[in-house]
């Protein structure tokens, strides 16, 4: 079996998981007792998948330094961009304190959410502006 048929299999396996645990977090119908569970494994859900997520990139990125140093060369490229829109967008996030529905949420709350909304939104402007140059430039060579 090719290992993106397994990855596709699990990906799905996920999918189906998460589909699960969020019908019966809206099922709850209000009890927020009773969602709260739903959404307390739901984010243990990603907290696993992002664990996984990082340590097979680090695997990845030390055998393909031993592999191929060019590959090497650009993924470490890549994370100093990444790195550059973290700060780019950390640096645009406001830290100030916020009060919702009588809680007072600290200021690094809304500094870190603030600071994942800007990256959104950076990464989703390169993502569009990238897709439509791929776009322009194969409509001008005339391909499909």
């Amino acid at each position: 079996m090719k290992s993106s048929k397994i990855i596709s299999t699990i990906v799905l396996l996920i999918g189906v998981i998460s589909f699960v645990l969020y019908w019966y977090m809206i099922k709850a119908d209000g009890d927020m007792d009773a969602a709260n569970a739903y959404i307390d494994k739901l984010i243990g859900l990603t907290k696993v998948l992002l664990y996984i997520a990082v340590i097979a990139a680090a695997i990845g990125f030390i055998l393909d330094i031993f592999e191929s140093k060019k590959s090497a060369i650009y993924m470490l490229v890549s994370f100093a961009v990444l790195g550059v829109i973290f700060l780019i967008a950390y640096s645009k996030a406001v830290f100030k304190p916020y009060t919702l529905n009588d809680h007072v949420y600290p200021a690094s709350v809304s500094g870190w959410s603030d600071t994942g909304l800007w990256m959104f939104y950076i990464l989703a402007f390169i993502a569009l502006a990238l897709m439509l140059f791929t776009w322009i430039a194969d409509f001008v060579r005339g391909q499909d």
